[in-house]
């Protein structure tokens, strides 16, 4: 925090918090800036590729199981940034459809505190680097090459699975009935008292046995009577 408040003391040349204070007060503008140097938006596709591979293989499968056809499979990406973790998600529940052959619906609500990352989001537009990240058969299959080959946006196909909006999470009720909550790299910027009133939020917000993904350094910590591990190494738990 103070290292990124002096940041912004510095391109205007202020010289102590107070007088920053002050010049807050006084320029709206610059207090929204301030919140987005303040926000860590680092995300990519399948960040942390054997988790979401572990995800592909044991645990999108069984979202759908015992789920009769025209049903509908509800997801929660928290903390969503630009979107690439959720459209990561979406592109394996496709893969999964494409695998059964049955007429279920999907629903991942998307959610994060920063505006300007749920318009991105929301754009599905992404610049040509993400190949680095994304097979070359997922990236025929998904998405379209635009702007003289600069950039690509997802399928529409996709972007239909999502709804992004503006959400805090620690304020703001959660959604529920949920198959599959993903909230990974968030707790790790929390206390153990946020992480205390999420954890349980998060139990509450899924459907029994519902799935839960956490990033790598991650987990639920004393609330192992709410969840059950199904995979250590990729964080991956069951609702108890």
């Amino acid at each position: 925090l103070n290292r990124r408040i002096e940041r912004r003391m510095a391109i205007h040349a202020i010289e102590t918090p107070a007088l920053y204070a002050q010049f807050l007060r006084s320029n709206p503008q610059e207090t929204d800036l301030l919140f987005k140097e303040l926000l860590i938006g680092v995300t990519s596709f399948f960040r942390d590729p054997q988790a979401f591979e572990m995800l592909k293989t044991q645990v999108i499968p069984k979202l759908f199981e015992g789920k009769p056809p025209g049903s509908t499979v509800r997801v929660w990406c928290t903390g969503c940034s630009t979107g690439e973790e959720a459209y990561s998600i979406a592109i394996l529940l496709q893969e999964q459809l494409n695998v059964l052959r049955q007429n279920y619906k999907v629903q991942i609500f998307a959610t994060d505190i920063d505006s300007h990352a749920i318009a991105t989001a929301r754009s599905g537009v992404y610049p040509a680097s993400i190949a680095r990240d994304i097979s070359a058969e997922r990236l025929e299959r998904f998405f379209t090459l635009e702007n003289g080959d600069s950039a690509y946006r997802i399928h529409k196909s996709i972007r239909d699975m999502l709804v992004f909006s503006e959400h805090d999470l620690i304020r703001a009720p959660p959604f529920s009935r949920l198959d599959l909550i993903s909230c990974r790299n968030l707790l790790i910027y929390m206390d153990t008292e946020l992480q205390k009133k999420l954890i349980p939020l998060f139990h509450y917000a899924l459907k029994p046995e519902g799935m839960l993904f956490l990033g790598t350094s991650e987990g639920v910590g004393e609330f192992d009577a709410l969840f059950s591990v199904i995979d250590r190494k990729s964080k991956v738990y069951r609702r108890e």
